[in-house]
This record gives structure tokens, C-alpha cells and sequence, in this order.
């Protein structure tokens, strides 16, 4: 196997682990949308705001969960920003924070 082929090999291998890492920090990101949604109809519910389709809802997360989890991914794992090792962007909707006086 000529030098070449052997770069090219670890260069596939390479991009098959970045793939995965994707596909498994998307994963992530996915399940704690689904666990922030669950907890704001729970929040909403133990604070006497209940709505109709409430307990539908939540079982329809639940169930996303469940899929999820079965597929391998973290459900209940670490939040995906920290497993990334890196913050957010900020979003449109909140500016950066006035600069500090020098």
C-alpha cells in the first residue's frame, strides 16, 4: 500500500469520526429542545397554567425521547453546548452586552 492510499485511508476514517460526532452532538441538541418543551408544560401544569392538550403533548415528547434513546443518543446526558466545548451564538434577539470602560 503506497503512502498515498494509506492518507487516503485515514483521511476517509477521519471523516467517518467527524460524521458521527455531527450526527451524534445533533442528536443531542434535538433531545434537549425536547426535554426544554417537557419542562416548560410541566413548569406551566405545577403552576396551576395548565392547557388543554397538555398531557397529549407530553406524552407526544416523551415518545420522541424514547426514539431517540433507543437510536443511542444521550437523552438525559450532558447539555449538547458543553459537549461541544463551545457557547452558543448569540441570537439575533438578545445584543451583546455593552464593551467594558477601560
Amino acid at each position: 500500500m503506497s503512502f498515498l492510499d494509506k492518507a487516503k485511508e485515514k483521511a476517509t476514517q477521519l471523516t467517518q469520526q467527524a460524521k458521527e460526532k455531527v450526527d451524534d452532538l445533533k442528536d443531542a441538541r434535538k433531545a434537549d429542545s425536547l426535554l426544554d418543551d417537557l419542562g416548560r408544560i410541566l413548569y406551566r401544569q405545577r403552576t396551576g397554567r395548565g392547557e388543554p392538550g397538555d398531557e397529549a403533548a407530553i406524552t407526544e415528547l416523551v415518545t420522541q425521547l424514547q426514539a431517540l434513546e433507543a437510536e443511542g443518543a444521550p437523552v438525559l446526558g450532558p447539555k449538547p453546548d458543553a459537549v461541544a466545548g463551545t457557547l452558543p451564538p448569540p441570537t439575533p434577539s438578545s445584543p451583546l452586552p455593552p464593551p467594558t470602560p477601560s
